[in-house]
């Protein structure tokens, strides 16, 4: 941090330095605080992963869900509701979704209307396991994102939903927006590149592809948490994966009752994310250093082990 003070209404001096060592890993000066800045105008809470500091290739996002954005709109007590999405379909895939939020404007309701593409917020094959299954759902809240941030830019400029970030790619940034990257790379990930190139996987990987490599990781780490948590009720979906979110920081009890019930509710599941992984394990064993293959294998296990626990009290 540099020596100027920066006060907030909603984040606490001691609560500043807990995020920029737990939830902003690897910002410089002034992405934390252009990321607490964000957060503290926005009233979401980084210590309660509603609002997360996300970094790809040095550029830097923030990002939350579409109940976020949802809740701050509501806050401003101008917010009356959005429309449901309106689809131009192609076959079974939607070629476009509608969405229009109405705001109070002046005493008299305003309506914002925005339009998301499928060509342009697909993430393919690899990273496109939600919207293959829920192809409508996902491009709707894409829209609905859209519509929101055009209606209360004030509150909402700068910050952007995990959906519209799925095509995001090695530019860390959704299609037709700007990069918000004060400053490029922080000074970490500049002495990452500069590194002794590692081994991993049985292969070497060039200075240039080191952060790219952790990627995959999170990549596949964001795949199976999509396969653990799949319901076509979006709340149900929604709240496992904050608790997965969550037990990537802290493993509480209140987390594993969760994850437990829900693993006892949706056995198929398991079977989903194992044939991920029996699909995936070479391609990303070869393509990640051996830590972050570690540290995926452990996670995996994780996941597994909240059925193995709803298997166990069913027996009892």
């Amino acid at each position: 941090m540099t020596k100027e003070v920066m006060t907030y209404n909603n984040i606490t001096p001691a609560q500043v330095d807990l995020i920029k060592s737990q939830i902003a890993k690897g910002a410089t000066d002034d992405e934390l605080k252009l990321f607490l800045h964000v957060a503290d105008k926005s009233g979401l809470d980084p210590l309660s992963r509603q609002i997360y500091f996300i970094k790809r290739s040095g550029k830097m996002t923030i990002q939350t869900g579409i109940d976020g954005f949802r809740a701050v709109a509501d806050r401003t007590g101008q917010y009356v509701g959005s429309s449901d999405p309106v689809f131009e379909d192609n076959g079974k895939i939607p070629a476009k979704a509608t969405v229009t939020v109405n705001k109070v404007v002046g005493g008299v309701v305003g309506n914002f209307t925005a339009t998301a593409r499928w060509e342009e917020y697909y993430p393919g094959k690899s990273q496109g396991f939600m919207w293959d299954k829920m192809p409508h759902t996902m491009l709707g809240k894409c829209a609905e994102a859209l519509a929101l941030r055009k209606a209360f830019p004030a509150q909402l400029s700068g910050l952007y939903t995990g959906d519209e970030m799925d095509q995001a790619g090695d530019q860390g940034i959704p299609n037709n927006t700007k990069n918000i990257n004060p400053k490029g790379g922080s000074k970490q990930l500049e002495e990452t590149l500069t590194e002794e190139t590692p081994v991993g996987g049985g292969k070497e990987w060039s200075d240039t592809s080191k952060y790219a490599n952790t990627e995959i990781f999170e990549n596949a780490q964001s795949m199976l948490d999509e396969a653990f948590a799949f319901c076509e009720n979006k709340e149900i979906h929604d709240n496992v994966i904050n608790n997965l979110n969550d037990i990537k920081y802290e493993m509480s009890e209140a987390n594993k009752e969760v994850l437990v019930n829900f693993a006892k509710t949706y056995p198929a599941n398991r079977e989903r994310f194992q044939e991920l992984t029996m699909k995936n394990a070479k391609e990303w064993k070869d393509s990640m250093h051996q830590e972050d293959w570690d540290r995926l294998c452990s996670y995996m296990g994780e996941l597994d082990y909240f059925y193995k626990v709803a298997n166990e009290e069913e027996v009892e």
